[in-house]
Formats: C-alpha cells, structure tokens, sequence
C-alpha cells in the first residue's frame, strides 16, 4: 500500500514515487499463480509503462523473470548499457536496415515477414553468427505478424535460412481482458493448429509465448501452451500492466462476475508500485460569477476558494480530466475545477480554509484510508490505465524506492 508521497526536494511541482518492493511482489505474486516450467518475459516497453524501464527492469530480475519484452531497439539499449544481459525480445517490427543493430545488442526481433527475415539472415552470415528470432502468428488481433493461415509456410521457409534461428513463436491476444471468452479461445484455437501443423512438417521452435497479463490471469491454457505429451516446449508469459498493479480492468473469468474455480479464486493481490503527487502552488478565492481557467468553463456560484497545482497536460495529466477529474487532498477527493492547463491544474479547496502553498496533492495513490488508481484516473478521462501510465512526462520528478529500503 502505497502511503505519504516521499519528496527528494521540497521544491519538487510534481513527482512520482516508484516502489520496486511492490513491483517485485507483484511479480512473485503473478509467478504463484503459473506453472512452475512457466517464464516470465516481462514486458518494459514504453519506459517501463512510465515507471523507469532501469529500475523495473532490476526489481524484477531479483523476483525471478525470464527476460524483458521491448517495443523498440532504443528500449534495448537501455537495458545493455545498465548491464542487463537477460533475454531481450523486441514484439514490434523491426526495419531491415536495423540488422546490423540488432546483432550487436544481442535482441531477438520478431519476424513478421520473408523480406524482414531474409536481411536479418543475411546479415547475421556476414558476421558469422546465428541470431535467434521470435515468429509472431496473427491469429485475430489484426495487426502485426503472420496470419495464422500463411504463418506455417514462412515459419517453414524461415527455419531454412542459416543465419537464423527459430528460438521462439508467439502470438498476441485482442481481448483477453474482456469478459466473453470466446475470441480468445478461438485465438488459442488458431495458434494450437500452427504449433500442430509445424510439429507435423517436423519445424523445431524453441519457447511459445501467447498470454498478457489477463490472458495470464483468466486462461490456464495459455501458460501451457504445446504440451502434446513428451517433453514440451518452454512457455512464456508476457506480463506488463498486471506486474504495474494496474490490472484493475481486467474482467473475471465469467460473465455473472465470478473467477473460476479451476483456475484460482481470483486475481492475485496486486498493489500499483506507482503513486504520483503534485504540490499546491497557491491558494486563490472566487466570488460568484468568476471564472476559472481557460474559456471560462466553470463558474463560482457562491464563495470558493481553489487549489493551483503544479501539474498539467505537459506533465501527462490529461486535458480531458477538465471539470470531470479528481485529486486526493488532505484524504479526501478534489474535483477539478476549469480546464486543466498545460503547467497547472485547479482543484476545489473550499472545505479546507487554512490550506497552503506546499501542500501536498495525490493523483494517483492513497492520503489515508482513501485511494485513487490509474484505472480510476483513466475512467474519467475516458481512457485506460496505459496511456495515463505511460503518458506521464519527462518532466515529472521520479524517486524510486527500494525494495530493501
């Protein structure tokens, strides 16, 4: 549980506090749940979801991952250059131009194509090495891969090529975390028919990875994907928001609400690691009929007082929170008043008549007995928990806890 925001310097506008304590036991909570032969290949892209892709990266090799999942070769490189030397899988397509990269960071890119694989081969010969590659199978998220139809004769092909190999095929889920099942099941279906397919032309792969977070929670089959009996092939999980506690969205295993049986009485107790905070820059008070911010949306209707805080939509706090939002101050909720602006937020403080500048504000995390999520950040502005995570800025202090702290 995160408790009072913890500040490196008194003057900080707005920060973030990052538990890797929390981050960790999320992951050893998630690794309960799976089979013992499972791995996680955690997934750091996008800065870590907005918690410091270095940090994360360490809380979770000390709770046991497999490796770490990257969107980009710039994510990879950050995690070389801070010593990392785990298995790094890069899931978004690579150019072929990016070859020569890709061998010298040592990542696994996904294939999506022959021409892709092709240069990636032939570079590889040029430098007398092998590199190892994951095949993504479309098999109904519609977006990057090898349709399951086509995937069989590339994988094929691909597995001829001798600069390359064949370490690993995945797919990913549409909508795994909504509560019908039956889309993901039928993705299952898909995926099985390549894994079968490939067995019986006698293609040899090494691990299969398929399930996200929720498919992870909500799906045993996922995490025990290829077992034909005989010794299968390892299996991946691809955790990313759960392991981030914010997998408050995730529907249960069935449409009356409830989580099967078979597969565990629920979610593991996951905790966001991360809380972000803002401080009150000045105290201002309205008489009926001013207006506050930008346009004049809202209007005093009597004597108010409002709260400036030190954050704004340049930060990540999104423009569409304006008079809808929220914010934890003194343990209890402020509704957001006027438009939020690009360096500042304005929040109703009448019921505090000896608040502050220097106060301290909470977006996201807890003041007392009472909390606001990401979920419930995103639910407001109309999105989900990924884009409020992982659109917080550059800018936003971050102080990172330790785990033996």
């Amino acid at each position: 549980m995160i408790e009072p925001p913890v500040m490196d310097e008194t003057t900080a506008r707005t920060w973030i506090d990052v538990d890797l304590g929390i981050l960790a036991g999320n992951v050893r909570a998630l690794r309960q749940r799976l089979p013992d032969s499972c791995g996680l290949l955690m997934v750091v892209k996008a800065d870590a979801y907005g918690h410091g892709i270095e940090p994360a990266a360490r809380a979770a090799r000390a709770a046991g991952v497999w490796g770490f999942a990257v969107a980009t070769l710039d994510e990879a490189a950050r995690l070389r250059e801070a010593g990392f030397g785990e298995p790094v899988v890069c899931l978004m397509p690579l150019l072929p131009g990016e070859a020569a990269r890709v061998l010298d960071l040592q990542v696994v890119p996904a294939i999506t194509a022959l021409e892709q694989a092709e240069a990636f081969d032939a570079a590889a010969r040029k430098t007398g090495r092998t590199m190892d590659v994951h095949a993504d199978v479309d098999t109904g998220m519609g977006r990057t891969g090898a349709w399951d139809r086509d995937a069989v004769d590339l994988i094929t092909r691909v597995a001829k090529l001798p600069g390359l190999r064949v370490a690993g095929i995945f797919t990913h889920f549409a909508s795994a975390d909504e509560a019908g099942r039956g889309p993901t099941e039928r993705q299952l279906d898909r995926f099985d028919a390549v894994l079968a397919e490939l067995e019986a032309r006698g293609v040899r792969v090494g691990c299969l990875h398929a399930a996200n977070s929720a498919a992870a929670l909500r799906f045993a089959r996922a995490s025990r994907l290829g077992a034909r009996g005989g010794e299968p092939p390892r299996v991946l999980v691809r955790p990313g928001i759960a392991v981030y506690g914010a997998a408050g969205d995730i529907a249960p295993d069935d449409d009356a609400g409830r989580w099967r049986a078979a597969e565990g009485p629920g979610p593991p107790p996951f905790e966001p690691a991360l809380s972000w905070h803002a401080r009150v820059l000045a105290v201002k008070e309205l008489a009926p009929g001013d207006a506050v911010s930008y346009h004049g949306s809202y209007v005093a209707r009597a004597p108010e007082r409002i709260a400036l805080l030190g954050v704004g939509y340049a930060d990540g706090w999104p423009l569409a929170l304006s008079n809808r939002g929220r914010v934890l101050l003194r343990g209890t909720f402020a509704p957001i008043r006027g438009a939020v602006c690009m360096d500042l937020t304005m929040v109703d403080a009448t019921p505090f008549p000896d608040l502050r500048a220097g106060e301290v504000a909470t977006l996201i995390g807890r003041q007392g007995d009472v909390g606001q999520s990401a979920e419930d950040v995103a639910a407001d502005a109309g999105g989900i928990a990924y884009s409020i995570l992982t659109g917080i800025g550059r800018r936003v202090r971050r102080n990172v806890l330790e785990e033996d702290r």
